[in-house]
């Protein structure tokens, strides 16, 4: 037993213990609280582009973006519903969308408070652009990413900011409204907010503003629970209700924002405010619908255009998607409610829209004769696929031997892409004078080969029953929640069709088509059990014979590369590339590795030549190129793709990438050889699509146009990379833009040639376009396994031609001598009949779109000539002249707005065989002038006009201009 003293002395002691372990809880607690408070950045360094607050008005429009007079800001609050919140405002000039910030942070090793995912401590990115283009063919993507059509995605994000019962954030975007003058802020169009929430963002919001901003801020709904919860608090005089507002109440009648403009018809569809009844709607509405909402709803759906009775702002996921798309976006005040309009969507009418950027917008409605007529012009017409025995081909097909007068007949075995890369081979030897020479080497990705449409159509073989009855079944034509389902499986559909109306319509689908009837003739039971078609591709395994033909030759074309060096496996479909339907941008394209087991990335080892195959052969069916094919007339099973294999541009090699789109032209009379080449290039491996991208940080490429005029070549730079370092200023220095300029030259001349090959010689293009893709890679590039080291060059990769296909109804004028780069960009061909007494003339005449840049002042200043008949009598022979035997052509008086006229001379060898030098129809009355300048003939000569082919757009403003 202690006794009394040592009893104290333990008593003394346990109490001074026990105090001290009290102090260092509280401190450990301290601590904790304040490293939880602290923006993790305050001791890294790391620019997130983001602030704590906001300073004045003018700190705020410095990170806006401003569009219509409406300035917006989006911001995030760290820990929202705990003690330690923290407000981040976002630049909106480096981010577009809450998430980007999100994963901005993750992918550079910052971690975010509220997330429970790790950041990638090895990764590095400048800005959201560069992630985006760092995602593209990866699988699966982190922190709950993926691609939703342009946009990079986190479904993650969403959850914890939104669906969680506590949530990790608080987003929304501030607001100022420059037309009313007012302070505002709304959240997330699906944020189920109660009254402490809205409480608390205004608590939080306000001590991170100035007072000229925090002191009159006010809460704008944006959805019905957001509108309710408004009602609600306003009904019971709370203290917020005062700065309380819903869109309805900000729609000013007759008010018209336009965000983005255009010029379209299509049926007007009045969609009802229940937003239940609205989804069943837009579930069955018409492509062609031009919608009329009464507020702006979370995503956009498929129309023509769409017109919002409540404003937007300018960084809304509607108006980014209506940009994407090219369609009308405008809030038009009162719209909802004009009884005119009403009437109108009633009965579904034909209207025509336009709406312009400076805020004019007409609507007028039009006959169903002329909106038949508008459909015939937009309507394209099916590509001709060529008919191909794909069974007759074989497996692949080395590109080396090969030369691009090659190009047309492969196409349809090899695919557009494949095939295009034959104007990419090196050149036969040029010979002129007895001499010969070669032209400037050409350095393409090599080796390269092609596999063949054949392993697609034979791992496609025995699911063509399945589809052949799919694609028949109306239902799946008319529906495309079922089209969606079907190709790309239950993930995807639940994102693009949220809601528990359209999982119940998938309950009821499954219920109709139970998977035990898969084996039992129904094609719908088969695809719902395969969760889709893309799938059943990708897990179906290769035929052991086409795998063994495929594995060979790749292993003898590549045997002299590293087996660490990665193959990029291209997608190349048939029906891409064609006359009609270029499909850029419709497939996907795969790296797979010969010796994966070898990869020092683990990911990489499961991608051998079989998983790169079939996941590309798989893009074919993926839905945003079913759609394209679909609207283009296309027959899904009468394409196949093939595939192009050569070495992976490692990113750690690229020293440049580029997008070059030329136009070439041969000398033609006095006119020498013209080029105009205009480069969008930046530096390493960043893509150079993002400055025409409203998402992420403005990230713009060098942008450079060369012009050659015979021997003269001149280099205007009309752009300079944000991306260039300290002390570097080009991307490309001249040098390098002529070596370019040459080898585009070389490309686009013989791909002239070869397209001109099958036309006579006055349909025969004047110039072509091409867009081709380059890269500069670095020393070392690719790989090879003997260590030989291939030097820093300049790499062209890829052609594609950028030639339109003919109008709808364009047709029956491929036969007339129009020179076929003109009739592809006509906005109107007109036929001038002229009957005089003692003769007839008829001219064809060719009136270019004014968007059509052919490089040509005369072209664009006047109709274009193509054909001019005489039926006439003595001393006037009857005549057919073509463009090629006019010299000289003018419309007297066009300028001035006179009637049509026309003053033609002839070349001398047609002038020498008809003894004609000059026709001339004026006010009425023709002259025929002999080869001394001699009237032949002259007497009254009455004409008309007869329009052979009208664009769409013209035809729209005619009916325009009708009407008062």
């Amino acid at each position: 037993m202690l006794g009394p003293s040592r009893f104290l002395a333990v008593s003394r002691w346990l109490r001074w213990t026990l105090a001290w372990l009290v102090v260092v809880l509280v401190l450990v607690g301290a601590c904790r609280q304040t490293s939880s408070s602290t923006w993790p950045d305050d001791k890294t360094g790391f620019d997130d582009h983001t602030l704590a607050r906001i300073t004045d008005v003018e700190h705020f429009l410095a990170l806006a973006r401003t569009d219509n007079q409406t300035s917006a800001v989006k911001f995030v609050i760290l820990g929202f519903e705990t003690k330690h919140e923290h407000l981040r405002v976002l630049d909106s000039n480096f981010f577009a969308m809450h998430d980007e910030w999100y994963w901005f942070r993750l992918l550079n090793g910052q971690r975010v408070p509220g997330s429970v995912e790790q950041p990638r401590p090895d990764s590095s990115f400048a800005s959201v652009a560069e992630i985006v283009e760092w995602s593209a063919g990866r699988s699966p993507l982190p922190y709950g990413m993926r691609m939703v059509g342009d946009r990079l995605y986190s479904d993650y994000f969403y959850a914890i900011a939104l669906h969680r019962q506590q949530r990790a954030f608080g987003i929304g975007t501030l607001l100022h409204l420059g037309k009313r003058d007012l302070w505002a802020f709304e959240l997330e169009y699906t944020d189920m907010l109660d009254v402490d929430d809205l409480a608390r963002f205004f608590r939080i919001l306000r001590a991170g503003l100035p007072a000229e901003i925090g002191d009159s801020l006010h809460f704008i709904a944006r959805s019905p629970h957001q509108d309710q919860l408004v009602a609600d608090l306003r009904a019971r005089k709370h203290s917020l209700a005062e700065n309380l507002l819903t869109y309805t109440e900000l729609a000013v009648p007759g008010e018209i924002e336009v965000y983005n403009p255009g010029l379209i018809a299509g049926r007007l569809r009045k969609l009802p405010r229940d937003p239940a009844q609205a989804a069943a709607v837009l579930a069955e509405a018409d492509e062609d619908a031009i919608l009329l909402m009464p507020a702006v709803p979370d995503e956009l759906p498929s129309g023509r255009g769409l017109i919002t009775a409540t404003p937007q702002t300018p960084l809304a996921h509607i108006n980014l998607l209506a940009r994407n798309r090219g369609i009308p976006n405008l809030y038009f005040g009162g719209s909802y409610d004009d009884p005119n309009l009403d009437q109108l969507a009633r009965v579904h009418a034909p209207v025509v829209v336009l709406a312009t950027e400076t805020g004019t917008l007409r609507i007028v409605p039009i006959s169903e004769e002329e909106y038949g007529r508008y459909l015939s012009l937009i309507r394209k017409r099916p590509p001709e696929l060529a008919a191909i025995d794909v069974d007759a081909l074989a497996w692949t097909i080395e590109l080396e031997p090969l030369t691009v007068d090659d190009m047309p007949g492969l196409r349809p075995a090899i695919g557009g892409k494949a095939a295009g890369f034959l104007a990419l081979l090196e050149p036969k030897p040029v010979c002129a004078s007895g001499k010969c020479g070669s032209s400037q080497p050409l350095h393409r990705p090599s080796p390269a080969l092609a596999i063949t449409v054949r392993a697609y159509a034979q791992h496609l073989a025995p699911l063509r029953s399945i589809l052949s009855a799919v694609l028949s079944d109306p239902r799946f034509i008319a529906d495309a929640r079922l089209r969606l389902l079907l190709l790309a499986g239950r993930k995807q559909f639940t994102e693009q069709f949220p809601g528990d109306r359209q999982v119940a319509w998938l309950a009821e689908l499954e219920l109709a088509h139970p998977v035990d009837r898969a084996d039992h003739g129904d094609p719908i039971a088969w695809l719902l059990r395969a969760d889709g078609l893309q799938k059943a591709i990708r897990e179906q395994p290769l035929d052991p014979n086409a795998a063994a033909a495929i594995d060979l030759a790749l292993r003898k074309t590549f045997a002299g590369l590293a087996p660490t060096q990665g193959l990029r496996f291209r997608s190349s479909s048939n029906i891409e590339d064609i006359e009609g339907f270029n499909g850029a941008g419709l497939y996907a394209s795969y790296t797979g590795f010969l010796a994966p087991e070898l990869q020092a990335d683990p990911s990489d080892r499961k991608h051998d030549v079989a998983w790169a195959l079939r996941k590309t052969w798989a893009s074919y069916w993926s839905f945003p190129a079913f759609e394209e094919r679909r609207l283009a007339g296309i027959n899904h099973l009468a394409g196949h793709m093939g595939v192009l294999v050569h070495p992976r541009f490692d990113d750690a090699i690229e020293q440049a990438n580029g997008v070059v789109t030329i136009r070439w032209a041969p000398a033609r009379g006095d006119q020498p050889e013209t080029s105009s080449m205009l480069v969008n290039v930046q530096l390493g491996e960043l893509s150079v699509a993002n400055p025409a991208n409203d998402e992420g940080r403005v990230v713009r490429p060098e942008l450079v146009r060369v012009t050659r005029g015979g021997k003269v070549i001149t280099i205007e730079r009309l752009a300079s990379s944000t991306e260039l370092p300290a002390g570097q200023a080009l991307v490309l220095d001249d040098a390098r833009l002529h070596e370019l300029l040459t080898a585009c030259e070389q490309i686009t001349e013989r791909w002239h040639a070869v397209e001109n090959a099958p036309l006579a010689d006055a349909q025969r293009r004047r110039s072509t376009t091409l867009d081709l893709e380059f890269r500069v890679v670095a020393a070392g590039w690719p790989a090879r396994a003997d260590g030989r080291i291939e030097p820093e060059r300049l790499i062209v990769k890829q052609a594609r031609s950028l030639e339109p296909a003919i109008p709808a109804g364009g047709e029956p004028l491929a036969q007339q001598p129009i020179p076929r780069d003109l009739l592809t960009r006509a906005a109107r061909v007109d036929r001038w009949q002229c009957q005089g007494g003692r003769a007839r003339v008829d001219v064809l005449e060719v009136i270019l779109d004014p968007l059509a840049d052919l490089g040509d002042v005369e072209l664009s200043a006047q109709p274009f000539v193509a054909r001019v008949r005489i039926d006439g009598h003595e001393p006037v022979r009857d005549a057919d002249l073509t463009h090629l035997d006019l010299d000289r052509v003018s419309h007297p008086g066009l300028a001035q707005g006179r009637p049509w006229a026309l003053d033609l001379s002839l070349t001398d060898p047609t002038r020498k065989a008809l003894g004609i030098n000059q026709i001339v129809i004026d006010s009425g009355l023709l002259r025929v002038l002999g080869k001394s300048g001699e009237t032949l003939l002259e007497q009254p000569m009455p004409c008309t006009r007869q329009v052979l082919l009208d664009s769409p757009q013209a035809f729209l403003r005619t009916l325009l201009e009708r009407s008062p």
